[in-house]
């Protein structure tokens, strides 16, 4: 088994809220001034992060973490309508709400599991570098009633995926300049100057 899904919920929530900031560090300390646009996906992201944290607390109410995830993907949509939010973040955030909810919603009969398995799979992937173990998501899901496979599961996944839109919100003003710099680069290597 792995490290997370060993944790007590109380280890989980533990290392989540610390994940999301740095030690002894408030989270508005972190970042610099944002603008309307950032705001709102910090914002955004807090409320997000906060859900997991105590739905993962002992004593913590899993279904409140997935009508939250619901309640946010609304203010989400409202924030991409009003350009709040940009389009990037948009989609991302989307899926991650998609994630946390789908991890755990409750299926007692377990007809949702082959819908969405190979998506959660590959959320996990792509977000920590490593597959998931089938068996342990196997058995999560089948001989814990369809009870989703757990934020214990996907902690790790989600954490990056905050931390990835994080750095997104704080370089979006940066992403022009860094997109010319590397078209400069690749146009002067392709003309044998670099």
């Amino acid at each position: 088994m792995g490290r997370v899904r060993r944790m007590t919920a109380w280890a989980l929530a533990a290392a989540l809220a610390a994940a999301a900031r740095l030690p002894g560090v408030e989270a508005q300390d972190v970042r610099p001034a944002p603008d309307a646009v950032q705001a709102e996906g910090f914002r955004l992201l807090e409320r997000l992060v906060g859900a997991v944290v105590r739905a993962a607390a002992p004593g913590g109410a899993r279904a409140d973490a997935g009508a939250e995830a619901v309640a946010l993907a609304v203010e989400l949509r409202a924030a991409r309508d009003a350009g709040r939010v940009d389009e990037l973040f948009a989609v991302r955030y989307g899926r991650l709400l998609g994630a946390v909810r789908q991890a755990v919603i409750t299926d007692p009969e377990v007809l949702s599991w082959p819908l969405y398995r190979y998506a959660m799979a590959d959320f996990i992937e792509e977000r920590t570098g490593r597959p998931p173990d089938w068996e342990d998501l196997l058995f999560k899901v089948r001989d814990h009633g369809g009870s989703g496979v757990g934020l214990g599961t996907i902690a790790d996944a989600v954490m990056s995926e905050v931390v990835t839109l994080h750095l997104h919100l704080e370089n979006a003003s940066r992403r022009p300049r860094i997109q010319e710099e590397y078209l400069a680069r690749g146009l002067a290597g392709a003309r044998g100057g670099g």
